[in-house]
């Protein structure tokens, strides 16, 4: 791993591999801060982004555990504010037909996108726009677009649990892993152990610099369920442990093994998720070529990779990512969840990607 950082401009990376036994292997290389002396560990606390969308998923599906709401309900009663956005096609904005459900939302197939990223900056009347998401690009159920459904299902785990994010993730989820480094809002006392981040400019081809504001100014209010966690990498893997032996840790459950067989299937039938010719912001995100492929699905919380590995990652693996290029994959059928955190944009960045090849390689290696 030494040798491949040294063919890259990265500051800093953290690997972790675990098996179903707890057993580890653990890469740290770098600097936290940039332009300071610390080294980084396991332990400092990175911006997860879209790593997010995994625990706001957990807590869906542990209010359908409950009782609480069904994956199929009509979710037109309990979120019109969501329910009731257009849908622009062709140019013109036209009302829904279909129900969204929180499977749809689960899957990426309600329609939002993520306007400058994965979808164009629409054109329609923003001044008088009254709804609170950008029009949705067609009815649910029908197509793939990676967007804005899971915050949508944070506001539906919020509103059916009276409880914000950050208080049921602690009380549900990152506090009975004990998670203790997991915010929306890292503690005073923990602000010094968040990394620095940075970009390689706005067409992802510059130097890479770091980034202003590598403590928060600003507290966060809206707590984003698709991508406003802050966590560390001892922290991330505690939770893919537990899945990775299907939603079992020591002292408990966060999902039930029925739920766990559930996530990790097909949930989007024939949809496509071919990332060739999708739209994306060579800056900032979201280029899929290379992590998605023509064969790749949707579970219920995560991608489905259906393509194996030449060191040994299995086909049906599930994977996923936060913009700032952080990584994870639960090999099930191998028993081997690992994780990869460097911090910058664009996503994607085939020097942190290529590292982490570079890991599994090393993990999956054989006596």
């Amino acid at each position: 791993m030494d040798e491949e950082m040294k063919k890259s401009d990265l500051p800093a990376v953290v690997a972790i591999a675990v098996n179903r036994n707890g057993e580890m292997v653990v890469y740290e290389f770098g600097k936290a801060t940039w332009t300071e002396d610390a080294e980084v560990t396991s332990d400092h606390i990175f911006r997860i982004f879209s790593m997010t969308k995994l625990i706001t998923s957990i807590a869906a599906l542990q209010l359908v555990e409950k009782g609480m709401i069904g994956l199929d309900d009509d979710l037109s009663a309990l979120m019109p504010e969501m329910t009731e956005i257009p849908i622009l096609a062709n140019g013109k904005l036209e009302a829904p037909a279909n129900k969204i459900t929180l499977r749809h939302l689960l899957t990426h197939t309600s329609g939002f996108g993520y306007s400058g990223f994965t979808v164009s900056d629409e054109s329609y009347d923003k001044e008088n726009w009254d709804y609170e998401d950008a029009p949705r690009h067609f009815e649910s159920g029908t197509k793939f677009l990676y967007g804005s459904s899971t915050d949508w299902a944070g506001k539906v785990v919020e509103k059916l649990s009276g409880m914000d994010l950050e208080a049921y993730f602690r009380s549900y989820i990152t506090g009975p892993l004990k998670m203790d480094r997991t915010f929306f809002n890292v503690p005073d006392s923990l602000q010094s152990y968040i990394v620095s981040y940075g970009s390689r400019g706005e067409d992802g081809k510059d130097e890479l610099k770091e980034l202003p504001n590598r403590i928060p100014t600003e507290k966060q209010t809206t707590l984003s369920g698709g991508g406003g966690l802050f966590s560390t990498p001892s922290d991330y893997t505690k939770l893919l442990h537990c899945l990775l032996n299907k939603g079992k840790y020591e002292g408990g459950r966060i999902l039930g093994k029925e739920t766990m067989d559930k996530m990790i299937q097909n949930q989007v039938g024939d949809i496509s998720l071919d990332p060739k010719d999708r739209l994306y912001n060579p800056g900032w995100c979201c280029n899929f070529n290379g992590l998605m492929s023509e064969n790749s699905k949707w579970g219920l919380a995560f991608m489905i990779d259906n393509n194996p590995k030449p060191y040994g990652r299995e086909a049906g693996t599930v994977l996923w990512g936060g913009l700032f290029n952080t990584y994870f994959y639960i090999d099930f059928k191998s028993g081997i969840a690992a994780s990869m955190y460097s911090q910058h944009v664009p996503f994607n960045d085939f020097q942190t990607t290529s590292l982490f090849e570079r890991f599994s390689e090393i993990i999956y290696l054989k006596e």
